[in-house]
């Protein structure tokens, strides 16, 4: 924008200096001079015009679609929010099956979102070895192997389920 406004002010000063030398009877090469270094001028304050209208055009089509993904999201969640609480009811029935105790529940549930040990064991506020031993007391208790078990074992059989045809409303 502050090139746009540089651009026609040189522009502007072409077209006074242009008028004044025409009055004062200056030479008709110098004023063509000065009339091409205007045309110049006013071109790229053009060029700068649309590619500043270009731009919040782009943006302002970014915002929408920002917007629009918000709102699916916003959607999503609403419509999942509920089978995600059974679900994570679920997960807490089998954790108490395996005999975890809460701050494993904790780390389990850390681990099957896919969390590194590093970063639970900041945001537990703890040691990085604790977390090992936690994980590896988890992966006995429930007799798997690891953290890519703990997961399966919860999201197999979810994600194997027949697919139940789409509501009329979705298609």
């Amino acid at each position: 924008m502050r090139n746009l406004i540089v651009l026609l002010f040189f522009s502007g000063i072409f077209v006074f200096d242009i008028i004044i030398d025409m009055r004062s009877g200056v030479a008709i090469s110098h004023v063509w001079h000065e009339v091409v270094l205007f045309c110049i001028a006013f071109s790229a304050s053009i060029w700068q015009l649309t590619t500043i209208i270009k731009k919040n055009k782009h943006i302002s089509s970014l915002n929408t679609e920002l917007l629009e993904t918000k709102k699916s999201y916003q959607q999503w969640k609403e419509r999942t929010h509920a089978s995600a609480q059974q679900i994570r009811e679920l997960i807490d029935v089998q954790f108490g099956l395996w005999h975890l105790s809460q701050s494993e529940r904790d780390v389990a549930l850390l681990l099957i979102k896919g969390l590194s040990m590093k970063e639970i064991a900041d945001i537990r506020s703890t040691h990085e070895k604790t977390v090992r031993q936690q994980a590896t007391s988890i992966y006995k208790k429930s007799s798997l192997s690891g953290r890519q078990e703990l997961a399966a074992f919860f999201l197999e059989d979810i994600l194997s389920m027949p697919q139940s045809p789409a509501p009329a409303s979705a298609q």
